[in-house]
This record gives structure tokens, sequence and C-alpha cells, in this order.
């Protein structure tokens, strides 16, 4: 890597993405393949057959919150993302404990994807083909690299996430075609994808949550939020981009996820699928003979790699505001004077990955890895998106108050808020045994922590707080 310095570049690369490659930030965030593949054995085991159900409805929900993040994405673009958006519309205070708890989802995506996919390539290479690559190895040299591409800019991290999307969705979606053409969709099938009758009664309560592993499939939508002030003309551009990727991926979902109940057995999929090993080499061998394994472990790694460096991308940047607000410590500022990336805080998050990662993948194993961080990251966006969902109303109806619409800014951040109620209910009702349990008392402990930190900057650093509001692309630069 070149040297770091100090003086140079005081500002990110401006400008330098168009709407494709901030629409892929986000569509890659979300994991296209990986987003099916692991909440599937969840979903199945509470949902049944209905998983294209599932997902359009979890849909739904993931299009709502894309209309509120949008909404305020389309006036206060800034690499701050929701640090900005509700210091601005709320208050600085709620603002920085909103990205207090944003920290438990973006800082630990590249440890969520990575972990659980070095455990998938572990087991599949020793079974299918004899080779012991342990998952830890595998997941250093992810993040190491994950370090290194950040390093040296945006514009290589959103080309190698294009690329890594596109071979994810292309094998994905051509198994899903495949899987139509041998076995025909009956309607049997669709009834059983698209309604209640194949879920295990109570129904309702089993769709409700299958829909909580749904939904985690689809937050990243709003990661292209932190690449405004790197987007050509970011109020415009952001703002559709949450649209599309969002939009894209409901239609994926649903396909795929359909899918994967043709492919499988609609009438096997309540009893056998959460319980099968690796169902999805199953279902591709089925259709592609021995080289289905290996396309699905391509798309599972591919997926891995994408998620964790859209994640990384996004953190970063929100590091970097903080930093430069004043709220944070000011080295997560400090940029690489020629590839203007924020060196220090790509540094610490490598360093942070490592250690974090290792440490939950040999303590709890990697499937458990996944479960309780994915938990809480649930936990956290819900408050994360809740504060969104209220930031809506009153930006507009103080700041724009003529282009305020009852319907756009009141009834759909409404609805929104209706939804999100019963994905954190059953996220705890039944309190879930260890150590599922550690999520929710953890994001607890956390936001306990945060509301301290929060004290201390309205004491002692109260006027660096304040210029959280004003940070926004083109306003107090």
């Amino acid at each position: 890597m070149d040297e770091p310095q100090d003086s140079g570049a005081t500002q990110l690369n401006r400008g330098v993405l168009g709407l494709t490659a901030i629409t892929f930030q986000g569509i890659t965030h979300m994991a296209p393949a990986a987003g099916v593949m692991l909440s599937a054995p969840f979903i199945a085991t509470f949902a049944g057959p209905a998983m294209g159900l599932a997902f359009g409805l979890a849909g739904i929900i993931a299009l709502l919150l894309a209309h509120a993040v949008a909404q305020l994405a389309r006036h206060l673009p800034s690499a701050g993302g929701f640090f900005s958006y509700i210091s601005r519309a709320l208050s600085p205070k709620l603002g920085f404990l909103v990205s207090w708890v944003y920290f438990l989802y973006d800082a630990m995506v590249p440890i969520l994807c990575t972990v659980i996919i070095g455990g998938y390539a572990e087991s599949t290479l020793k079974s299918e083909y004899d080779i012991v690559f342990p998952w830890w190895l595998y997941a250093v040299v992810v993040w190491l690299a994950l370090g290194v591409i950040s390093f040296y800019g945006v514009k290589l991290s959103i080309a190698l996430a294009i690329a890594l999307t596109l071979i994810e969705v292309g094998i994905t979606l051509a198994l899903s075609l495949f899987i139509f053409g041998q076995n025909g969709i009956s309607a049997h099938d669709v009834s059983l994808g698209f309604t209640l009758d194949g879920i295990p009664k109570p129904q309702v309560h089993g769709l409700f949550l299958g829909m909580v592993f749904s939904v985690l499939s689809y937050t990243g939508f709003e990661s292209t939020a932190p690449l405004a002030e790197e987007t050509r003309d970011p109020r415009r551009n952001v703002t559709r981009a949450i649209y599309i990727g969002t939009i894209a991926m409901v239609i994926y979902y649903v396909i795929f996820g359909f899918a994967t109940s043709v492919g499988f057995g609609s009438d096997r999929v309540a009893a056998d699928f959460p319980s099968s090993n690796n169902p999805y080499y199953t279902i591709a061998k089925s259709v592609w003979g021995g080289s289905g394994t290996l396309l699905i472990l391509l798309a599972l790694i591919n997926s891995g790699w994408g998620c964790s460096l859209a994640g990384q991308s996004a953190v970063v940047r929100v590091y970097y505001k903080m930093a430069d607000v004043g709220v944070f410590p000011r080295q997560f500022a400090r940029l690489h004077p020629k590839h203007k990336s924020p060196h220090f805080a790509i540094f610490v998050q490598t360093v942070f990955n490592i250690a974090l990662g290792l440490f939950c993948g040999f303590t709890l194993g990697t499937v458990n890895t996944f479960g309780v961080l994915g938990a809480m990251i649930t936990f956290g966006m819900i408050f994360v998106y809740g504060s969104a969902l209220l930031a809506v109303p009153v930006f507009y109806l103080r700041e724009h108050r003529s282009e305020f619409r009852v319907f756009s800014h009141v009834v759909l951040p409404a609805l929104g808020a209706v939804a999100l109620a019963p994905v954190f209910w059953y996220n705890i009702s039944p309190f879930p045994p260890w150590p599922f349990n550690i999520a929710p008392i953890a994001v607890m402990i956390w936001l306990v922590i945060g509301i301290f930190v929060v004290a201390y900057l309205a004491k002692y650093r109260s006027e660096q707080l304040a210029a959280s509001t004003r940070l926004i692309v083109g306003e107090g630069e």
C-alpha cells in the first residue's frame, strides 16, 4: 500500500459514481444469493413452502422502509447516512444514538457474511472434493482482501461489487429457470408458495416468524446513502438507486424463493428442508448434476464477498463523517491523499473484522455466529429504520412544507412502522434460547452505553454534535 499521510485529501472522491454504480451498492449489500440460501432453512421451519409469500410480504415492508430513506436522502445527501438524516430531522443526540446502534449493523456485515460462508466452503470442499481449507483461513483472507480493496478507493470496490453480483444473480436465476423447466409450475405449487395452505399451524404466526428472516434479507438497500458524497447528482441518484435496487430485489427474492420450494418439492419443504444437509446442493444436483455443487458454492462465495465489501464501504464512510463532525475520534476522518479513502477507518474495521470474527466463529460456531449476529442486526435496524420513519413527516413539515404530502410522508411511514412491529415482537416472544438470547441482551447493553456517550457529547462537545445537522453535500462545507 502507498504510505498514508495526514496532509492531502480533505474530501472523499466527489462525483466518481453514477446511478448504476450506487444501485449495485445496495443490491450487493442485500447479498442476493446468500439472502435466500442462508435464510431459507429458517423460513421453511416456520412458513413451510410459502417462501414466495414470505419474501413478497417482506418486500412490501422493505419498500415502505426504502421510501422513507429515499425521502430523506432526496434532501440530505451525506456520507453520514442515518447519522445525518436523524440529526437534521429530529435531533443531533438521537442522530448519534441511531448511528451508535447502526454500528451493530454494517460493522458486523463483513463478519456475518464471511464466517458463515467460510463454514460452508470448508464443509463443501471437505465432503465433495476431500480438500481441507479451514473456515478461519478463508475468513482472514477475505477480511484482509476487503481492507486492501477498500483502501484503493470506492471505484474499485464498486466495480468488483458489480462483477460479483452479476455472477451470483446469474447462477441463481439460471438455477430457477432450470427448476421451472424441469419440474414445471403446477397450481398446487403456486397455492403452497403464495398462500397460507402449506404453513404449519398456527399459520399466521408461522408466516410472521418466517418473515423475520426474509426481512433480514432485504437489509442493505439503504447502503447507497453513505456513498452520496462520491455520487454525481446525489439528491437525484441516491433516491433513484434506493427504489430501483429494492424493487429489483423484491422480484428476485420472490422468484428464487418460489423456485426453491418447487425444486425441493413443495410438499416436502415443511418437513424436510430445515433438517436437510445443504438443500441447495441437492436442488442444484437434481438439475445440473455434479457441477451443481460447485456452482452453488461459487454463488455463495460471490455473495459473501460482495455483501461484505458493500457493508465495509458503507460503514467506514459513516465513521469518516462522524469524525469529520467531531463526535468520533479525529483519526477516522483521515483520508489517503491519492486514493481519497478513509484509510484509518478501513484499518480499524479490518482489525475489528478479524478479532471479533475469529472470536465468534471459534466460540459460537459458524452457523450460530450467523444466527446471533443476524438477530442483533435485526434488532438494531428496527430501531434505526423506526427512527427514519419518524423523521420523514417531521423533516418535511419543518423544512419542506410545500412538498409535504399526507400519503407519502405520513401514511406510508406509519404503515412501515406498523409492519415492523410484528417483526420485533416475534424476535422476543418467546425469548430466544442460548446462544440466540445473546442478541437482544447485547443490543440493549450497547444502547445503554450509547446513551451515556450521548450524554458526554452533549455536555462536552455540544458544538460538534450540533454541526452534524449542517454537513450535507452542498451545505456547510
